[in-house]
């Protein structure tokens, strides 16, 4: 695709809604949310993208986001398939397709266990798991909350975050904020700090069809910082009425469940078979999608 248009994202996000609905993973889709998960937020470079289309509308779609400066991998978002035409080959077509038109390692987005047929569905292509991870969710809080602290050099402290506690190298680290600010759901409120330990928690709001979540994207934080981000990321939640707070967690989910966050599945990512993936995929304590 030479660019994403609006109207082809609505069509992205409707198919997409569609098909995760009642199922862990399930989350307010837009546009804009595809938008932001497709295109590169650096370059501005579209996705790999094949779309299958019957009668005029969309069955079926995937895509591969392009890596960023300073990534290794790309990133397969689908297959996603009308539940209509499940079962027909569709799928397995969409995958061989996009993924033969890419020359760079492939990691899939999180797979959840509770969808029928999806993590078959990758192992019987060859894939094969390189992590998985829990899925929290929480109920928001009505807790006072005070004005978060700002720094004045943000940039540089999200970059700071990202080395220390994210594991980044530095020249990714340093475009963190960048590409984060290019993500249609980031507000800076809702990047909360704990200036003391250098430590924050990335919130995103995702709202769409009269639902809202807060997903905690990141937490980038010293051990006695990460239950009271937490905590304030469920008042955040609360003071804007959305209705639940989600997390992926790649790594021990102690502290959120601390927090009486509960777990409601797990997912794994996959790679493609042959590619070598060096380096750990995401650093984050909750997944971005």
């Amino acid at each position: 695709m030479g660019a994403l248009t609006s109207a082809l994202c609505e069509e992205l996000a409707e198919l997409g809604q569609r098909c995760i609905r009642g199922f862990s993973d399930d989350r307010p889709v837009d546009a804009a949310l595809v938008w932001s998960r497709l295109v590169n937020a650096l370059t501005g470079e579209p996705p790999v993208l094949v779309l299958a289309r019957a009668g005029g509308g969309l069955v079926g779609w995937c895509a591969v986001r392009r890596p960023e400066p300073g990534e290794a991998q790309a990133r397969l978002w689908g297959p996603v398939v009308c539940p209509s035409a499940r079962r027909s080959g569709l799928g397995k077509q969409l995958l061989e397709q996009v993924v033969s038109a890419v020359p760079w390692p492939v990691m899939s987005t999180d797979v959840p266990e509770d969808r029928p047929g999806a993590v078959e569905f990758f192992s019987d292509a060859g894939w094969h798991v390189l992590e998985t991870a829990t899925v929290l969710h929480g109920t928001p809080t009505g807790d006072r909350l005070g004005a978060a602290e700002r720094v004045p050099a943000l940039a540089e402290y999200v970059a700071a975050a990202a080395q220390q506690y994210g594991g980044h190298a530095p020249h990714f680290a340093a475009a963190t904020l960048m590409r984060w600010r290019d993500d249609a759901r980031f507000r800076e409120e809702h990047l909360l700090l704990d200036p003391p330990t250098g430590s924050l928690l990335l919130a995103l709001p995702q709202r769409a069809a009269g639902r809202g979540e807060l997903l905690l994207a990141e937490l980038w934080a010293a051990p006695e910082a990460r239950q009271r981000l937490i905590r304030a990321a469920h008042a955040v939640a609360g003071r804007e009425g959305l209705r639940n707070v989600r997390a992926v967690v790649r790594r021990d989910s102690g502290d959120f469940a601390a927090c009486s966050m509960r777990v409601v599945g797990r997912c794994h990512t996959f790679v493609r078979p042959g590619d070598h993936t060096p380096g750990h995929l995401d650093s984050s304590n909750g997944g971005r999608a």
